[in-house]
């Protein structure tokens, strides 16, 4: 005899395996993974003069580099323009 596998059960098995497969991010493009990194190199100065106090993490870095937007090295603007474009088409 085969035991019978209610609807409800089987929900509760596939629900936990669902919700991962929404909450994990999507790998980045090699453009936007190239994009980030020439950011950083381009900027690693500019962080170490403006931001050398922040924790990476929660968009802080950013939110500071932003406020010294225009104290920042042109290399380092052109990279973060680079990196916001590539955002903006990886969201389409």
């Amino acid at each position: 005899m085969r035991p019978k596998i209610r609807p409800a059960a089987l929900l509760l098995l596939l629900l936990p395996a669902a919700a991962l497969a929404q909450s994990a991010p999507a790998p980045d493009s090699p453009d936007r993974t190239a994009a980030r990194e020439k950011m950083r190199a381009a900027c690693s100065a500019d962080v170490q003069k403006f931001c050398s106090g922040i924790e990476r993490g929660k968009g802080l870095m950013r939110a500071c580099l932003d406020q010294h937007q225009k104290e920042l090295s042109a290399g380092c603007q052109a990279a973060r323009a680079e990196r916001a474009a590539q955002r903006t088409k990886d969201k389409h």
